[in-house]
């Protein structure tokens, strides 16, 4: 028995090495490039109403707290959706929920072209968070079916990464639909730039039913061996992990969930902020006119990405999770209130402080979900995921309308982002005090 047990080790663990590398760098290339799509044009649909604002406000005659208020309205259906999402996605199936979810959203943001007064706003708005509600947190439960932990890492990483590079597409695109389409077909720029920017999701969605295998076991890529191998290897694992004997819903109210809640509404404090405000920053920040500003917000994304992913690659390779997370964190606070110096008088300082900002708060959010699945059982992990998203994603809300409402008062955002610079202070505290570097027996590293 002992001698067939060191067989099936020296198996797995050296002669099918080769086999089994294929095997992930084969679902690699099939699973994260398209999830990393969709994550990118759903970021693409929650956030282009900050480039839209630009002619919207003004052409509806809305306020910055009505547009504080509606952008933030994407945050409450998210909340609300959530966890029936995720559970939709065990029952039925990652392949059927994400194309669902996918063309949902596309058809909504579709509709926003069609906007005339803040009810239809704050609808739509609700409604696009509802279509996304399951799409992230889906991901993270979905990549723990095809990864181990240290692939899961590096590729979500890659993920996470597309929402970054999103604002790319937000600016590129909508800078040369605003300045070139405003008025074509009796419609303003911003509506067509809705329009456009809604149809790819839409095909990617569709793509998405026919591409994606819910689990190894069912992926036609992979040969019966190859799915031997990994199908070990993800036990393996997923053995290091103990199982509870409670049921997912009593575990919910376990310390350790509402300590995650709370270290990740506080980082997701300043991604909302950069989410929906950059475009009117750089506005007010003199970089003219709608070329000019969607050019340096491609730029800018793009160097935040790379930033997210070094230091994301850094703390994988380290296994220094906490502490690279605590100082994306950190930097992320640096760079606001930089920012809130700088971006009234110099161009050069206020672009370096938000590639900065992106970074951190990217790579604070990307090391953050590496935690939760190490920490939950396997039964709790999927609720548990919902659960965190549901509740620290109402900062999305808390963030926009709060700043929009500030803007409205005070006529600027300053206030607005010192406190959420004190908030990502808060976070990088909490990092390093209420997440555990030990649970159950087990040291929370990036290996």
């Amino acid at each position: 028995m002992n001698q067939e047990s060191q067989s099936t080790t020296i198996l797995i663990s050296s002669s099918d090495e080769t086999i089994l590398e294929r095997a992930y760098l084969s679902s690699t290339w099939r699973i994260i490039p398209l999830l990393s799509l969709l994550w990118l044009l759903a970021w693409v649909d929650r956030a282009n109403v900050a480039f839209a604002k630009l002619q919207m406000l003004s052409e509806l005659h809305f306020n910055e707290a009505v547009y504080g208020f509606g952008a933030g309205m994407f945050f409450i259906g998210y909340s609300v959706f959530v966890i029936p999402s995720i559970l939709s996605l065990q029952k039925f199936g990652a392949r059927r929920v994400i194309a669902t979810l996918s063309i949902g959203w596309g058809v909504t943001s579709l509709g926003m072209m069609f906007v005339r007064t803040p009810l239809e706003f704050y609808l739509l708005r609700f409604l696009l968070g509802s279509f996304e509600a399951g799409f992230y947190p889906g991901v993270i439960l979905y990549l723990t079916y095809w990864f181990p932990g240290k692939r899961r890492t590096r590729n979500f990483s890659i993920f996470h990464s597309a929402a970054i590079c999103s604002t790319v597409v937000v600016g590129l695109t909508g800078a040369v639909v605003l300045q070139n389409m405003n008025g074509f077909g009796g419609l303003a720029g911003w509506r067509w730039m809705f329009l456009i920017q809604s149809i790819p999701t839409i095909m990617l969605g569709c793509l998405a039913a026919l591409v994606l295998a819910d689990r190894p076991a069912s992926a036609k890529w992979l040969s019966s061996e190859q799915k031997h191998l990994v199908d070990a290897d993800l036990r393996k694992d997923g053995a290091q992990v103990s199982e509870s004997k409670e049921g997912p819903w009593a575990q919910l109210f376990t310390p350790i969930i509402w300590k995650l809640i709370l270290v990740y509404f506080c980082v997701l404090c300043s991604n909302a902020a950069l989410a929906f405000f950059i475009p009117s920053i750089l506005k007010q920040a003199g970089f003219g006119g709608y070329a000019s500003i969607g050019n340096a917000l491609a730029v800018i994304c793009i160097l935040g990405a790379v930033v997210s992913v070094g230091i994301s690659f850094l703390a994988s390779r380290t296994g220094l999770i906490r502490w690279f997370s605590a100082g994306a964190a950190l930097l992320t606070v640096a760079s606001l209130l930089a920012l809130v110096f700088v971006w009234h008088d110099n161009r050069a300082a206020t672009f370096a402080a938000l590639v900065l900002a992106l970074g951190g708060t990217g790579a604070g959010i990307s090391l953050f979900w590496y935690v939760p699945p190490r920490l939950l059982d396997g039964k709790t992990a999927a609720v548990g995921i919902a659960f965190i998203s549901m509740f620290a994603n109402l900062a999305g809300f808390f963030t926009p309308w709060l700043t929009g409402l500030t803007q409205t008062v005070t006529g600027h955002y300053t206030s607005s982002f010192v406190a959420i610079a004190c908030i990502q202070a808060l976070a990088a505290v909490l990092i390093l005090t209420v997440i555990p570097a030990t649970y159950r027996g087990k040291r929370l590293t990036g290996h």
